[in-house]
């Protein structure tokens, strides 16, 4: 699932997925040109996204198409995993701390 968040009078879309840990956003090229470009909030932005869109549904439709396909990250499965073991030991620890 992705999430948008607009902003028209600025010309931005921040995107948030359930696949990704980071932020994703496109933006207006620089140098005033009528193209959007995908840029991600840490690293570099993978080759089948790279390249300049027409608008914003545009550059949105080539990323949900990337992201249907592509598996959750793998940083993001280790802090999901990392945070499911903490609630564990949280748990087992006011059991034992109960009794």
């Amino acid at each position: 699932m992705i999430k948008y968040e607009h902003d028209t009078v600025n010309q931005y879309c921040v995107c948030l997925s359930d696949k990704l840990l980071s932020k994703v956003f496109i933006e207006k090229e620089i140098g005033g040109y009528s193209f959007f470009v995908i840029k991600y909030e840490k690293g570099s932005v993978p080759k089948e996204l790279s390249g300049q869109y027409t608008s914003i549904p545009e550059a949105q439709r080539g990323l949900e198409r990337y992201l249907r396909n592509r598996p959750v990250s793998k940083v993001k499965q280790v802090r999901e995993y990392a945070d499911k073991r903490e609630k564990e030991r949280n748990a087992a620890k006011s059991k034992s701390e109960g009794s």
